[in-house]
């Protein structure tokens, strides 16, 4: 195992002191549980000598095992990403101490607002199970990251996690922060990986106090570890240890430091390691005989040499899931719609109580007039309802059934297009009024959720973090974040990348985050209009060909009606699996008139449908131009249609959800149109972007033979769109013009064939609904056709 990076701890071993003492020190407070970040430096150090990670498994991973049991479809990470939660027992401390170690990707620091996240929720959850009235955020967990020094300084993720730890939606009672400062960034210098003297520097804007201890002294360690939580737990607010310390070896085992580093390498060399020191004072103090030290190391090395023999033959244990997981699992089958509906008489209670203002808030006249009466009018009147609503009517019966949602994003309280009003804001006094949170209960056992509206700072990468630190630990809290505009989630794309989508096949941990994104090409310029349909979709592990049912990492869905996005809501959190949504939500489509549901089809007995076929379509064997899209461009092409004379021989189908892929439902949908000859895909994103590279070879492996997809949008793009109007409304009537272009010799086809029918007919030839023009194949198509008949 010579070549293996361990990314070792020789040089900084007195970390292992810091925090076994912060843990200790936490405890006497009445702390229960730990979060843990850990960073690559020294990780199988305190894995396996504080956090008792069995040595065997962690051997079996350094020879190129897995972390996980020999049956687990999980592929695992890199060893120096390890991790297992651990339960530790102290003298004098009446309960064990649970450890939560953070599963982190590689990209430096972004574990900490994740743990940010993690810990605040767990720490409110232990309150409420205890039923502590008198609870202040931080009584139970301690947060505690530890970081380089090079990566706190440069990490843009550490100022913004520091930014908001103070914020009233964000802070968890404070984290202890520990640098290992060993004064070098790979082979980058101190004097060129920060401007400022210190590496924790950057702490200062946010008030945070920083203790400097020199690493070569372990009680020294001890004692800035008692003053660190004594601080912490007085004022519950952050706090940064700074040890400064060297590193023996290079950035890892493989590495030669003295390349780039000699001077300081020189004196590295030179010195003796910081347990012989410690263990020389020991000696000559008394307290330690030479004999016991060896006696003590030689045990250690046995126990190695067991452990590395068990390594070959040890089956690694499951970690430890958060409270809660118990009771959901993995999908064993692939997944299934469900019904999410509700009964509409509570539905309409809902929506009245959703802009019912509190007796003493005095709200914005502008808000009573078009947001409050118009929803009360259409509700009483049984009219079809906006999304606004349709969001209003989920959120509120999802509390109703004892679940949480947690709705965070900047400006998410009034929504970004002024659609939402989830918060009123009394106009006299500035107090914040959230009336879903004022739902009576149906009787006194009807436990109600809470409607937590987080208007966040103006940073998305570290608040995505953290709501995805919420959601691995809360599985039944809806744990929603909602960008201003879709192409704003790009500062978190190490998020979506490294934990979102991955997390549970690198690690087997589910998270049921809800990503809203709005998305559409309305004139708002190439930084206002794309969710990035085409990178989501890339993170997808749907299979092209269709023949296997891999289960799926990510739900990517494109609603275009209310009551989609109200079973969407629902339906992620009644599973008993959890899985992230990303949803492309709507901006013109939140007041556009035909883009309404009926209170009907949120009932009960209605769900989500993957794929929604033409409504309008009063014959399937007349229709020979099908036009599959996703998103809003639909209204623009159903107007185009019900306008156009031949419109009635094309059908337009929407796909809402992109992945998985509903192959079943679309092929059940396409095979009615048995006369069709005639495949296209529709989208107003460029060609190299929006969702049609996924979404055509998975199309093309259904249709018919001799059939082909045909697509209809604008051409390559480097930009998203173009930010002149005039232009991009040129293109827009380019595109939708050209999905009917060419229907009138469709058209003239299906005559032909209709006049051959007849021949035969009159000619006593067996007649075929199908033309032998056409040529189709449905039937082939056995894995989807076997199928079809369950929709």
């Amino acid at each position: 195992m010579s070549c293996v990076k361990r990314y070792g701890l020789e040089g900084s071993e007195s970390i292992v002191v810091l925090l076994d003492q912060l843990i200790f020190e936490a405890a006497q407070y009445g702390v229960t549980d730990i979060v843990a970040g850990l960073s690559h430096r020294g990780r199988l150090s305190i894995l396996s000598s504080l956090f008792e990670y069995p040595q065997d498994e962690l051997l079996r991973k350094l020879r190129g095992g897995s972390e996980f049991p020999d049956e687990s479809p999980h592929t695992g990470d890199m060893v120096v990403d390890l991790a297992k939660s651990a339960t530790l027992n102290y003298p004098g401390v009446d309960s064990p101490i649970n450890v939560d170690i953070l599963c982190n990707a590689c990209h430096l620091d972004s574990g900490m607002p994740i743990g940010m996240g993690k810990s605040r929720t767990k720490d409110m959850n232990i309150a409420q199970a205890k039923n502590n009235q008198n609870h202040t955020i931080g009584d139970h967990v301690l947060p505690v990251s530890v970081h380089g020094d090079s990566s706190f300084a440069g990490q843009g993720i550490v100022a913004e996690s520091l930014g908001m730890s103070g914020l009233t939606h964000f802070t968890n009672g404070g984290t202890v922060h520990v640098i290992i400062n060993n004064q070098v960034g790979y082979t980058t210098p101190a004097s060129h990986t920060r401007t400022t003297r210190y590496a924790s520097d950057i702490a200062k804007f946010a008030d945070v106090p920083i203790i400097h201890v020199n690493g070569d002294h372990p009680e020294e360690l001890a004692r800035a570890a008692r003053t660190a939580v004594a601080y912490r737990q007085k004022f519950r607010k952050d706090v940064v240890i700074d040890v400064w310390t060297f590193r023996k070896r290079g950035h890892n085992e493989l590495d030669e430091p003295s390349f780039t580093q000699p001077a300081m390498y020189k004196r590295i060399n030179s010195r003796k390691s910081i347990p012989a020191m410690y263990e020389d004072k020991l000696i000559e103090s008394g307290e330690l005989t030479r004999e016991k030290a060896d006696k003590v190391r030689k045990q250690w090395l046995e126990s190695l040499n067991i452990a590395f023999a068990d390594s070959f033959n040890c089956n690694p244990v499951d970690t430890m899931r958060p409270s809660g997981w118990s009771k959901l699992g993995a999908p064993h089958e692939y997944p299934t719609e469900e019904a999410t509906g509700v009964d509409t008489t509570m539905l309409n209670n809902i929506g009245v109580k959703s802009v019912t203002p509190g007796e003493s808030v005095t709200v914005h006249p502008r808000i009573e007039r078009f947001h409050i009466k118009p929803r009360l009018k259409k509700l009483q009147e049984g009219a079809e309802l906006d999304w606004a609503t349709a969001e209003a009517l989920a959120f509120g019966s999802l509390l109703a059934e004892g679940y949480n949602v947690r709705l965070s994003g900047q400006d998410v309280g009034r929504g970004t297009f002024s659609q939402r009003h989830a918060m009123l804001v009394c106009q006299e006094t500035e107090k914040v009024y959230v009336p879903l949170n004022h739902m009576d209960a149906d009787s006194k056992e009807q436990r109600m959720g809470k409607l937590e509206v987080v208007n966040s700072n103006l940073c998305e990468g570290a608040v995505v973090g953290f709501e995805y630190g919420v959601s691995i630990e809360d599985p039944f809290t809806l744990a929603i974040w909602e960008a201003q505009f879709g192409d704003f989630y790009n500062n978190s794309q190490t998020m979506f990348d490294g934990y979102i989508a991955s997390g549970e096949t690198k690690w087997g941990q589910q998270n049921g985050l809800v990503l809203l994104l709005p998305h559409g090409f309305d004139g708002g310029g190439p930084d206002h209009s794309s969710c990035r349909l085409e990178r989501h979709l890339l993170l997808s592990n749907d299979p092209v060909d269709g023949h296997t049912n891999a289960m799926p990492n990510i739900y990517v869905t494109y609603p275009t009606t209310p009551a989609q996005f109200f079973h969407l809501l629902r339906r992620q959190v009644k599973r008993n699996f959890r899985k992230p949504l990303i949803v492309a939500a709507p901006k013109t489509m939140l007041r556009l008139a035909s883009a309404t549901s009926a209170l009907s089809e949120m009932s009960p007995g209605t769900c989500f449908k993957p794929v929604l076929d033409d409504p309008t379509t009063r014959d399937p064997h007349s229709v020979k131009r099908v036009m599959v899209v996703s998103g809003k461009l639909y209204y623009d092409l159903a107007k185009l249609k019900n306008e156009n004379p031949l419109g009635e021989h094309v059908a337009i189908v929407r796909v809402e959800e992109l992945t998985p892929f509903p192959r079943r439902e679309l092929f059940h949908v396409l095979s009615r149109y048995d006369n069709a000859t005639d495949f296209v895909w529709v989208q107003e994103e460029p060609r190299n972007a929006g969702a049609y590279a996924f979404a055509a070879p998975r199309i093309k492996s259904m249709l018919p033979q001799h059939a082909t997809l045909r697509y209809v949008g604008r051409s390559e793009h480097a930009a998203t769109c173009s930010g002149i109007e005039t232009q991009q409304a040129a293109e827009h009537m380019q595109l939708t013009t050209e999905a009917f272009d060419g229907l009138r010799g469709l058209v003239a086809d299906l005559v032909i064939d209709g006049i051959a029918t007849q021949h035969e007919k009159q000619h006593d030839k067996p007649a075929s609904v199908i033309s032998a023009g056409v040529s189709h194949r449905w039937a082939s198509r056995a894995v989807y056709a076997a199928h079809s008949s369950d929709h």
